[in-house]
């Protein structure tokens, strides 16, 4: 928290967390830092199912100060709620969605299993609220897979200002007000 509390521009930082349950592979996640590292907006990023994993290259250095790695818990309804916060990748968990929505933060939906496909299409298209990162098929062809590419371009896309970025923002936030007035 005291991280974000340094960060002077309101709505600068992205949130990235997959919850509890979803686990990436190494693999993925070098892919998922690397495309946030290369998209050049602040992030919290929060790996929770990965304690041996550590970022490719010596990033870790190269980001201290301008980006946070964490292994541990975090509130997310805390982080979420902070001034600094402009956006929240996720997997689309019903709980993500609802506290993400809740503090009119839009989301960059990434679902994985279960309901957070339906979840992840009720966001970005049922209430406008959200935008889908683009996923291909995995080199093996056994499963899916999110390049760093796609996730540079899904964080820039929501993050610096593009016409689907802003709308995202502007449906979260008044979903956000409404969400606040109604409790």
């Amino acid at each position: 928290m005291q991280w974000l509390n340094e960060q002077v521009i309101v709505g600068s930082v992205i949130y990235v967390s997959f919850g509890t349950q979803a686990g990436l592979l190494e693999n993925q996640l070098n892919e998922v830092i690397l495309g946030l590292e290369q998209a050049g907006v602040p992030f919290v990023l929060v790996v929770m199912r990965l304690n041996t994993w550590s970022p490719p290259n010596g990033l870790e250095e190269k980001l201290k100060g301008k980006s946070i790695v964490t292994k541990e818990w975090v509130d997310q309804h805390q982080i979420l709620s902070h001034r600094a916060v402009g956006g929240f990748m996720s997997h689309c968990g019903w709980n993500s969605v609802i506290e993400s929505i809740s503090a009119g933060v839009p989301i960059l939906a990434w679902p994985m299993f279960a309901e957070q496909c339906l979840n992840a299409k009720l966001v970005v298209e049922g209430l406008g609220a959200g935008l889908e990162i683009k996923k291909v098929p995995d080199q093996l062809g056994l499963g899916i897979e999110v390049l760093k590419q796609a996730i540079c371009a899904g964080v820039r896309e929501l993050m610096l200002g593009s016409e689907k970025g802003r709308n995202a923002k502007k449906r979260a936030q008044a979903l956000g007000r409404l969400a606040c007035h109604a409790v």
